[in-house]
């Protein structure tokens, strides 16, 4: 089953849409600096069992809550970003590509005691056939932020708060966004009206009070300690039983369950769950950076004053283009109306645009 737009519908985002770019938007998380190697293999090591690749060429991409930046600023909206990077070349690739790109960089904390969080992955293949990854590398911190750091951090989150108008939480686990006095923070801003949406990895329970969460499945079931699920995967009366959990827990206006090729779930209080199938097709190409693109969409949409379903499903036509493109990349305005047009011309979704 493939979601479906009528007209009406299209209209109001194309209405939507055309707000976003007088929005600002802070962004709070973990910078990644995501780098991407192809080469051809030639032949097998003398020195180990391993092929030996020719290298080809080298993509970098801003990745973690850089990629929600991304994603944001594509939309149109502009962005303050909040975060650390470390005095090394990985950091400062992120802080100069962000700044490229038209973010604000003020709120990002440089730190000669952090070691930048990245990601390499190594992809082999011919030259005219579809490189497979064979390898991840990650380099990190190897510890949390420092008193000094954390305080830092804060400080530069409280100057901007007048100059925000939604907050995005991107928290990967790497302990930025998830101190008390930045959880705090975020929760005085929701109490004032401001949209406040988080996308964490592994803490998801600690964002209470706040507009929407945005957990993948395994992170809803993880923030319950439910490890053990059917090979074909969660049941739907299981996501329906979770989900309303987290939602009496955290108090929040709304928890948005993202199902990969089952699409999404929305969970309101005192409403039913609204279950929306996937966008497009589900011969994907490339997943990464697929939840970032949700969470910039419907807090852009939310700032913009939507419904949470209508949001949610505006979110899920971004991520149907998403994922039918290789690496962290984001989804721009125009490709995501012009993807929600195709839902109403032909039902095929965004997929080959």
């Amino acid at each position: 089953m493939v979601m479906a737009l009528d007209e009406r519908e299209v209209d109001a985002y194309s209405s939507l849409v055309g707000t976003f770019r007088g929005r600002r938007v802070g962004v709070l998380g973990d910078l990644v600096a995501d780098g991407y190697v192809y080469g051809v293999p030639v032949r097998l090591s003398r020195e180990a069992p391993v092929m030996i690749l020719k290298h080809e060429r080298e993509e970098f991409f801003p990745g973690g809550a850089a990629n929600t930046v991304s994603n944001l600023l594509a939309l149109g909206s502009g962005v303050v970003v909040f975060g650390m990077v470390g005095s090394d070349a990985a950091g400062q690739r992120i802080v100069e590509h962000l700044e490229g790109m038209g973010a604000d960089v003020s709120g990002i904390v440089v730190s000669a005691g952090w070691r930048t969080i990245a990601k390499s992955r190594i992809l082999a293949g011919d030259y005219h056939t579809k490189k497979q990854q064979v390898l991840r590398i990650d380099q990190e911190p190897g510890r949390g932020p420092t008193a000094e750091e954390r305080a830092g951090f804060e400080e530069r989150v409280k100057e901007a708060l007048d100059r925000v108008d939604a907050w995005v939480v991107s928290d990967y686990g790497y302990q930025i966004a998830t101190g008390p006095g930045v959880i705090g923070l975020v929760q005085a801003e929701a109490a004032r009206g401001k949209v406040v949406v988080a996308d964490s990895r592994y803490r998801v329970r600690d964002f209470r009070r706040i507009t929407l969460v945005t957990p993948n499945e395994m992170e809803l079931f993880g923030a319950y300690g439910i490890e053990q699920l059917p090979v074909e995967g969660a049941s739907d009366d299981l996501v329906v039983e979770t989900g309303r959990r987290l939602l009496e827990d955290l108090g929040s206006r709304g928890v948005l369950v993202t199902r990969g090729n089952r699409g999404m779930m929305l969970f309101e209080p005192d409403r039913e769950p609204v279950s929306i199938p996937i966008s497009g097709t589900s011969d994907i190409v490339d997943v990464s950076g697929a939840g970032d693109t949700v969470v910039s969409a419907a807090t852009l949409a939310l700032a913009g004053r939507s419904s949470l379903v209508a949001a949610a499903r505006l979110s899920n036509v971004a991520a149907g283009v998403k994922v039918m493109k290789r690496g962290t990349v984001p989804v721009t305005a125009s490709e995501l109306l012009t993807a929600a047009r195709n839902l109403v011309l032909n039902g095929g979704g965004p997929g080959k645009n």
